[in-house]
């Protein structure tokens, strides 16, 4: 699996990151996210797409459609990012199906989170979405 190295600094909305958390029964699990606000009211707001590299949901191409445009960041490590369509309340109510079916949305401390590295993350995306987002470029 490739993965970036990252910093917390450098974390945007519409990047797909990893970084380790610690759940509430005390276990550290790597949490993949699409970030949807970096640090609002110290939180981490995200759509949890993978826990521990195993994908969470089996609709993450209509999840990343939804959220605005996926863009390449490095093909061959498999990175990408979204540009998010508009402010994080429209993105939201796009996804808000999704998030209702899948309880796919998360907030992290930022604090908490950061005591961690962040990494750029690797997603396995289905082989049609991937030909799509070639073709777009």
């Amino acid at each position: 699996m490739a993965k970036l190295l990252y910093t917390w600094a450098k974390v945007q909305r519409g990047d797909i990151i990893s970084f380790i958390y610690q759940n509430k029964e005390g276990r550290r699990l790597r949490r993949t996210i699409l970030v949807l606000e970096p640090k609002l009211k110290g939180l981490v707001h995200g759509i949890q797409l993978e826990i521990s590299n195993i994908p969470t949901n089996p609709e993450i191409k209509k999840i990343l459609k939804s959220a605005g445009k996926t863009e390449i960041v490095d093909e061959d490590k498999k990175i990408y990012r979204v540009e998010l369509d508009g402010k994080t309340q429209n993105v939201y109510k796009k996804l808000k199906t999704l998030i209702k079916r899948h309880g796919i949305y998360r907030t992290y401390s930022y604090d908490k989170a950061r005591k961690s590295s962040v990494l750029l993350e690797d997603l396995k995306l289905p082989a049609r979405f991937l030909k799509e987002l070639k073709d777009e470029d």
